[in-house]
């Protein structure tokens, strides 16, 4: 599977790619909604509990609790867990290219200074092109690098369920949705279900 195809995005923090030739753009904010918050000024950490929905652009995330803390460096860290028989869920909109990006899994944590985001149990990604499946990946553990656009999927235990599994569709089926996705929006990026303007 293609590395581009997969999460690019997971907590706070995550700087926006631009070109040399393009002004930079401002982060996007970064809104959290939550039934409750415990934030720490001194030690440099939030806790947001029940219901939490974190949205940061074209990304959001949703489960039980996220932890957050800031390093003496000033790099963000998180952790989001939810309770058992429930997943933690990103979903991450690509307008541009008329695709989105669904993970979901068991917890996941990001490390601001490295870039690495990993869904940790039962973990599923899944790329659509307008609408439609393209590349799907499980394992147990699912080790996004934001910095380098590479990944590393580990299955479970022993056993034939436990193994990673890959599946990818042919260019030409993706060209196609694209394509379809192009006239459908007459040449213009699909609207975001996630930024409401």
């Amino acid at each position: 599977m293609k590395t581009r195809l997969l999460l690019s995005v997971l907590l706070l923090g995550l700087p926006l790619c631009v070109t040399a030739q393009t002004k930079p753009a401002e982060d996007p904010e970064t809104v959290v909604l939550s039934d409750t918050l415990n934030y720490d000024d001194v030690a440099k950490t939030s806790v947001f509990k029940g219901n939490v929905i974190l949205t940061r652009g074209l990304m959001r995330l949703t489960a039980d609790e996220l932890q957050v803390r800031e390093d003496e460096k000033g790099f963000q860290h998180g952790t989001a867990t939810v309770s058992k028989g429930k997943k933690v869920t990103i979903l991450e909109e690509r307008p541009e290219n008329y695709e989105t990006i669904y993970a979901e899994g068991n917890s996941a944590t990001y490390n601001g200074e490295t870039g690495i985001v990993r869904l940790i149990g039962q973990s599923v990604l899944i790329r659509r092109v307008c609408g439609k499946p393209m590349d799907t990946l499980r394992g147990n553990i699912v080790t996004y690098n934001n910095k380098n656009n590479t990944y590393y999927a580990e299955g479970g235990a022993k056993g034939s369920q436990s193994r990673v599994r890959s599946v990818v569709q042919a260019r030409s089926k993706t060209d196609n949705a694209v394509e379809e996705c192009r006239q459908k929006y007459h040449g213009k990026p699909m609207p975001s279900s996630i930024q409401k303007k």
